[in-house]
């Protein structure tokens, strides 16, 4: 149940606000190849896991094997870099989400913040939104590198609402993977689910937790009609 009129909504970025263009298998891939390179057993690391999980993997096992700390910063750091750069190409190409500018100049129109919390670096993220020419939409964009625990840990949305200055009862979510709605549901604010076209092994079960789920076919109109309820 909101308590106060929403006075802010977070977008994800991938899938929601652009159309998915980054070449996630690709970027897997590499980073296994990377892993298994320095030692990693194949079997610990999977194409289905993110990028996030397998390092989180491969630096307790890194650790268990006595490898130094210095060592194993500079194999994450070899792994960020090759994201960033098919991070980059994919912002070059970025395009928006069907109508969903309709929705960001319905909520500038009624003076509602907008933010963007993201996987994407900071800069990588901004160049999308530049790309795509939303960018003017919004007051606050967080990446991976602006913050030590990413979404769905509450600290992605409480630096952004920190920077807001307001509440989490005052703010939606909107995104279309688990992490986007896990978010949400961790700091116990409103969210809203787009079923939007990503790749199949980006999980969704935790859909069925979020306050309303919409297919790509909502975009603008319901989604529109759900937003001026709560603002």
């Amino acid at each position: 149940m909101i308590k106060k009129k929403i006075r802010a909504i977070i977008w994800d970025l991938d899938g929601t606000l652009i159309d998915f263009k980054i070449n996630s298998v690709e970027a897997r891939r590499k980073a296994i190849k990377i892993l298994k390179r320095n030692g990693i057993p194949k079997n610990l690391i999977s194409i289905q896991k993110s990028i996030i999980e397998n390092v989180r993997t491969s630096r307790i096992l890194f650790e268990q094997k006595g490898v130094p700390s210095e060592e194993i910063q500079k194999i994450v750091t070899e792994v960020n870099k090759m994201v960033i750069e098919v991070e980059h190409k994919a912002a070059l190409k970025a395009t928006l989400t069907k109508d969903i500018d309709k929705v960001l100049e319905f909520l500038y129109k009624n003076d509602i913040k907008q933010a963007v919390f993201t996987y994407n670096t900071h800069a990588n993220a901004v160049l999308s939104l530049k790309t795509a020419k939303i960018d003017t939409y919004f007051d606050v964009i967080i990446g991976r590198d602006d913050i030590n625990n990413l979404k769905p840990h509450p600290d992605h949305v409480k630096k952004i609402c920190e920077q807001l200055k307001l509440g989490f009862d005052e703010i939606v979510i909107i995104g279309d993977t688990n992490t986007d709605i896990e978010a949400a549901i961790n700091i116990g604010s409103y969210c809203i689910a787009l079923k939007t076209n990503i790749p199949k092994y980006i999980k969704r079960s935790a859909f069925e937790k979020a306050n309303i789920v919409l297919e790509p076919k909502d975009i603008p109109n319901a989604l529109i009609t759900e937003l001026k309820e709560l603002i």
